[in-house]
């Protein structure tokens, strides 16, 4: 899986649940960006069925304890889909 693949994906995803505002930072704090726990895990549920990976409940629950950033979701993505 191609870091600039999963990266448009979560900004693209970001995006739309921010509606259309796509002038972010990865490093910008997804809280600061206006989503709370309820996007932030709901935005992991989409990116996994779009790009067709599958977590264990654990690793999603450590992913929306410590995801952050956009860059956060990016790794956490690749990461899963070794």
């Amino acid at each position: 899986m191609k870091r600039a693949a999963v990266r448009a994906a979560v900004h693209r995803l970001i995006s739309h649940l921010l509606e259309n505002q796509d002038d972010f930072d990865d490093n910008t704090s997804l809280v600061q960006l206006g989503l709370d726990k309820e996007d932030i895990q709901e935005l992991i549920f989409r990116l996994e069925d779009q790009l067709g990976l599958t977590a264990f409940t654990a690793e999603e629950d450590r992913m929306l304890k410590t995801a952050r950033t956009a860059n956060d979701l990016s790794r956490f993505l690749i990461e899963i889909g070794r």
